[in-house]
């Protein structure tokens, strides 16, 4: 019985996680695409002022949508805030076929922008009220799997066929999720929160593959009543050491993904890396580095609930602090016209550190902020610390993408580098010093570590006044 549940639960994980699939197309879609409005092989020709806002607006959509998501949470559930996303994206990557100007590009970004943010906001949490103690981990990675595949796709088949076929393709995908996501379950913890036990058990019992629930709904009850004696407000999460304790540790995990250069690397690797490399072109280098990210996450996946978040997460922001200092150390002894030594003798450095970068945020920081956003906070402010760590995500991502050009223009690549590198580092030493271990751990048990750890740190405080 308990392995037909774990088969629903992840039936249920790819098919929620679908949505995040489609971002990850979004993401990849840009890198396939820009090569055919430079060479005019598209329905229009746009300008390179054009091209770079329809690469940013998708970030704009994504800062924009969380704080929608969390109230579309709480007030049409967790499902229907999923099921909502298909004809979100089904119309955007419609626009992209239908009507060939850029600001019918500038919206479909935005679209997708909103349909990635509220990806972010909404299915973590379905996710980990969903899941079983022992695996939730690992269906929390599947989610940063499905973004790595669906960057894959556009990596691998944009190169291979027209700009309209590819649109085509990727206008398939959304309705195959919308038709899919009809029949998710409704997650119990909310059907618990708003009062409906009878029908939190059917759903229960059907996540779990049958058997007697009782004992784990009593607990789900107990725990959300005790949540929910306070209200469900943004003061609310404020007003508690505790769970602000969680929210800093998500945003300072979600801040080192996003600032730490995964976006610049992902959108412009055409330009960072060398014009020949030693064995691989610019495209290949591309493709590796999504096969790569996927291949690792997978990895990962097997690894979490063994190893633990803490542990992987420390592994992958030291790396990628490592890697992108290395970089900077390149470009800042490259001039960039091929006559130096650097240049000559050591061109093959940025492609290794480049599927180096890619392995690296796999590894732990690519997928962990998303397992610990689904288990650290309360369900009655479960939805608005998720919209607050999407916003962290989509405004890194903007920022070091609107930054990258004019820095990299201005100061040469090694400034943007030396930023990463910062950034990076910094978020090795907060991931030391502040993140707890959540491996194996109930939602209840989470909270009271919590708890405990903010009781500890203010009696060492009180005894230091002393």
């Amino acid at each position: 019985m308990f392995k037909k549940g774990v088969y629903r639960q992840i039936y249920v994980t790819i098919v929620a996680t679908m949505s995040i699939f489609i971002s990850g197309m979004w993401l990849g879609w840009p890198s396939s695409v820009v090569e055919k409005f430079v060479k005019h092989e598209t329905d229009f020709n746009a300008t390179m002022d054009e091209l770079s806002w329809i690469v940013a607006t998708m970030d704009l959509g994504n800062v924009i949508s969380p704080l929608m998501a969390s109230h579309l949470m709480d007030w049409m559930g967790r499902k229907l805030s999923i099921v909502v996303l298909g004809p979100l994206f089904i119309v955007s990557w419609a626009l992209t076929l239908f009507v060939p100007t850029p600001w019918a590009l500038y919206t479909a970004r935005l679209l997708g922008g909103m349909g990635k943010g509220m990806s972010y906001t909404v299915v973590p949490v379905y996710l980990g009220e969903i899941a079983s103690p022992a695996i939730r981990g690992a269906l929390g990675s599947v989610f940063c799997l499905q973004l790595h595949f669906g960057f894959l796709m556009e990596a691998v088949i944009g190169p291979l066929v027209s700009y309209r076929t590819l649109n085509v393709v990727s206008a398939v995908v959304p309705v195959l999720f919308f038709v899919a996501a009809v029949w998710l379950p409704e997650s119990p913890y909310y059907l618990l929160k708003r009062g409906r036990r009878p029908q939190a058990a059917v759903c229960l019992q059907w996540f779990r593959g049958g058997g007697d629930v009782v004992h784990e709904l009593d607990l789900m009850e107990v725990n959300v009543r005790k949540e929910m004696e306070n209200r469900s407000t943004f003061q609310e999460l404020f007003a508690s050491r505790k769970d602000m304790r969680a929210l800093a540790i998500v945003v300072a995990a979600c801040a080192t993904q996003r600032g730490g250069g995964i976006s610049c690397i992902l959108a412009y690797s055409s330009l960072i890396l060398p014009d020949n490399g030693p064995l691989l072109n610019k495209h290949e280098s591309v493709m590796l580095f999504a096969v790569t990210l996927a291949v690792v996450n997978l990895v990962a996946v097997a690894l979490v609930d063994r190893v633990g978040r803490k542990p992987l997460l420390l592994l992958s922001e030291a790396g990628m602090a490592v890697l992108t200092l290395t970089f900077a150390v390149f470009f800042y002894c490259s001039r960039g016209d091929g006559s130096d030594w650097a240049s000559r003798e050591l061109a093959w450095l940025p492609y290794l550190c480049h599927w180096s970068f890619a392995v690296m945020f796999a590894t732990g920081v690519g997928f962990v902020p998303v397992v610990f956003l689904g288990e650290m906070f309360p369900v009655n402010i479960r939805s608005h610390c998720s919209a607050i760590a999407s916003i962290t995500l989509a405004f890194c991502s903007f920022v070091t993408n609107k930054m990258f050009l004019f820095v990299s223009n201005r100061y040469g690549f090694h400034a943007m580098f030396l930023l990463f590198t910062v950034v990076n580092f910094a978020g090795t030493f907060y991931t030391y010093k502040y993140a707890i271990e959540t491996k194996g751990k109930t939602l209840q048990e989470i909270q009271e570590q919590l708890q405990d750890t903010v009781g500890r740190r203010r009696e060492k405080t009180n005894q230091n006044d002393n």
